[in-house]
């Protein structure tokens, strides 16, 4: 008995009827047409787009070819509206001798008729979706006006999607979104956020370093406030646009959008947070103990810098924390640095005792070999293919010597894989290297360090120093102070 691939594929213009009652019918009318033809059938089924080639079983049913001798499908249209994808396909069919059934007839490739049949048929497919195209565009921007993410298939950092097509967060990506927002706040500019982002090893999802570019674009993308914005274009011109708020859960706070913005709408050359240059070591990591609030640094009419007095709101109550000098806290928290570069050290030379340069040479070495393993059998794959349709093996020869080079080429792709899972580990140990090493030379030189540099180098270490004078406002200078409260907390 001759065996036959039943492939089914739910259309676009079916898309609004029952699935399971349509594909029911389908498989009922196609298994009637084996039986007229007396096929053993398997059955394939998919339900997606005519032009998506990632389609699972028909692409598994193509990679098992070779097994059958008749295709069976409700249409030509259901094995693909793209010309080129159907193309492809008619040249497998070709290979393997393969006729197509249909309700409506038979057609067989190997004459001239049915192969410009099936040509004109793909092409008719093909201007079809066309016309689809601007329905589901139509289709897309109602799907977002229900708060759906429809109109890119790639989720902006610090989400993914979920079964509904709907927005949730990255907890490890939305960390590095609350950074970016909070540091403009402090009037950060967009190329520090990126210098610190990259010495705090932040990078983007396809793990590549996040630019000032990134952070300028994140910090003005309504998506971080719950909001869908979808835009559908005809020829590059908007014609249709929808703005959804409380779309999908928020990473940041409607206030604290709104007071991003407006600091970016004052800096209208993006040059403002430049101007703002960081003039002492400790300056926008300092909070208020007692009430959380940041705490902000002043000098005197002689030039002496203090940490201001706390008069933020609790409760109907202010916070009465006094101020205090700033030079005894910011000597307090350099020393407190200085004393990690032990443990900087020690790790440092965990890692600097592995030769990671040698076994780096080694695996690379190790993976051309491979790879040039890899291009000759696919070399021959290809001359498989080529000397089957040229009737030079027969059939049973071209799948015994496929299925053996397939199991060759199967093998070096797994040790290409290995290596590149060991070369990655390797660069991340690189990576880490640096950045101790980096640390190691900042401590020993941190008191020669400018400013502005110190600052950015703390804060790779710290996220907050709470200080508290452990006093409240009071300006009888006789009245003896009280020692100062400080608190490093430590970036894990």
């Amino acid at each position: 008995m001759a065996l036959g691939a039943i492939y089914l594929r739910l259309s676009r213009n079916e898309e609004q009827l029952d699935v399971d009652e349509i594909l029911a019918k389908h498989r009922h009318t196609l298994m009637k047409l084996s039986e007229q033809h007396h096929l053993k059938c398997d059955i394939f089924q998919d339900i997606s787009s005519g032009v998506n080639v990632e389609r699972p079983q028909l692409n598994l049913l193509l990679s098992q070819l070779e097994e059958y001798d008749y295709l069976l499908v409700m249409d030509i249209d259901r094995i693909s509206r793209d010309n080129a994808y159907a193309e492809q396909i008619k040249q497998l069919l070709v290979m393997h001798d393969i006729k197509i059934l249909t309700p409506q007839g038979t057609i067989d490739l190997s004459k001239e008729s049915n192969e410009m049949m099936y040509s004109f048929q793909a092409m008719m497919a093909n201007f079809e979706y066309k016309q689809i195209r601007k329905r589901l565009g139509r289709g897309r921007i109602a799907a977002a006006e229900q708060g759906c993410w429809t109109m890119s298939n790639r989720t902006p950092l610090g989400y993914r999607k979920d079964e509904n097509k709907r927005l949730v967060i990255v907890e490890e990506e939305a960390k590095i979104i609350r950074y970016i927002f909070q540091k403009t706040i402090e009037q950060v500019s967009a190329n520090e956020i990126a210098k610190q982002l990259h010495m705090l090893g932040c990078v983007s999802r396809a793990r590549k370093v996040l630019t000032s570019s990134h952070s300028s674009n994140i910090r003005r993308d309504v998506v971080y406030r719950g909001v869908v914005h979808a835009r559908r274009r005809i020829n590059g011109r908007i014609v249709e646009e929808v703005f959804v708020p409380d779309a999908h859960e928020a990473i940041i706070s409607q206030d604290k959008w709104e007071e991003v913005q407006r600091l970016l709408d004052e800096n209208t050359n993006q040059g403002f947070f430049n101007k703002k240059k960081v003039t002492r070591r400790l300056q926008n990591l300092l909070y208020c103990l007692c009430c959380g609030r940041k705490r902000y640094l002043q000098s005197d009419g002689k030039n002496q810098d203090y940490v201001k007095s706390c008069n933020y709101k609790i409760d109907n109550n202010k916070c009465q924390d006094r101020g205090c000098k700033y030079t005894p806290i910011e000597q307090f928290v350099l020393k407190k640095v200085k004393e990690k570069q032990f443990c900087i050290e020690t790790a440092l030379k965990k890692i600097q005792t592995a030769d990671f340069a040698n076994q780096e040479k080694s695996l690379k070495l190790e993976k051309i070999s491979f790879e040039k393993q890899l291009e000759k059998f696919r070399i021959r794959h290809q001359n498989l293919y080529t000397m089957r349709m040229d009737e030079d093996i027969s059939k049973e020869e071209f799948l015994k010597m496929r299925n053996q080079n397939e199991e060759e080429m199967q093998r070096v792709q797994q040790q290409i894989d290995c290596l590149n899972i060991q070369l990655e580990n390797l660069r991340h140990a690189s990576e880490e290297q640096n950045r101790l090493e980096y640390f190691t030379e900042a401590i020993k030189r941190l008191d020669e360090l400018e400013p502005e540099a110190c600052n950015t180098f703390l804060k790779t270490f710290i996220k907050k120093i709470w200080f508290s004078s452990n006093a409240t406002v009071n300006y009888d200078t006789a009245k003896p102070r009280d020692s100062a409260i400080i608190k490093i907390e430590w970036k894990e």
